[in-house]
């Protein structure tokens, strides 16, 4: 497993002693971590605006201008609403300030190894258990991660050059690949070819229309006329799932 981790703290030395202790969570378990930190809220939000690809935050609550509650509700509203946050607090009184944006946990300072470690335990234990899909896909801009449940559908915009779109609620990204591979790849993950070019997400259908589907975002697709059928079938089978889950 790979989590990509972003530290937000003003204090350059709590910074320091988190990397240390969860570089050493790193090496002793076999968990792939890649972080960086910001000493400021509106650093790692224009980061964020960037590249939207951290699992976890590891807020300090009181921070100048921009202090974690605020970087937090405002990361949640606007570009990632599934991202685990934690908040690290010189001050418990904030707690319960902190449930309005449901941080993962709160932990106050001083923080130790053991407290660290128990942490991120419960962390990969939540994206293991909740079955949380991350994958690795290659841009012009560099390596990316992706919530396979924000992907709305995948698109072949360019065959011949083997480029595909993975279109999301507010973007799209595009990378070289074939939606061949990734229809086996997400095969276990209610992903549906309804059309020759497209690999739809069936948790995202918002409601059908003749020959097309409304996504949440309101976009409009097409669905192959041999392929209708089968797909309401399919999402009604996933959408009975999701009820009894």
């Amino acid at each position: 497993m790979k989590l990509n981790i972003a530290i937000c703290d003003d204090d350059k030395s709590d910074i320091s002693k988190l990397t240390h202790i969860l570089e050493s969570y790193y090496i002793s378990k076999d968990v792939d971590l890649k972080i960086d930190s910001f000493t400021n809220g509106k650093a790692l939000f224009q980061a964020y605006q960037k590249a939207n690809d951290y699992h976890v935050l590891l807020l300090d609550v009181e921070m100048p201008v921009l202090n974690g509650l605020r970087i937090a509700e405002t990361i949640r509203t606007t570009i990632d609403k599934h991202v685990i946050i934690v908040f690290i607090s010189n001050y418990p009184k904030y707690m319960q300030d902190s449930f309005r944006v449901h941080p993962f946990h709160y932990i106050t300072k001083p923080i130790t190894m053991d407290n660290i470690y128990d942490l991120m335990d419960n962390i990969v234990k939540e994206i293991t258990d909740s079955h949380i899909v991350y994958s690795l896909i290659s841009t012009d801009e560099g390596d990316i991660t992706i919530n396979i449940k924000d992907v709305l559908y995948i698109e072949v915009t360019d065959g011949k050059a083997g480029i595909l779109s993975f279109h999301f609620c507010d973007k799209s990204v595009s990378t070289k690949g074939t939606l061949s591979y990734w229809k086996e790849e997400l095969k276990d993950y209610n992903f549906y070819q309804c059309y020759r070019s497209i690999l739809l997400n069936l948790s995202h259908i918002h409601y059908f229309e003749k020959r097309s589907i409304i996504l949440d975002n309101g976009i409009r697709i097409p669905v192959g006329r041999s392929s209708e059928k089968e797909l309401r079938d399919l999402y009604l089978n996933h959408a009975v799932e999701l009820m009894n889950l």
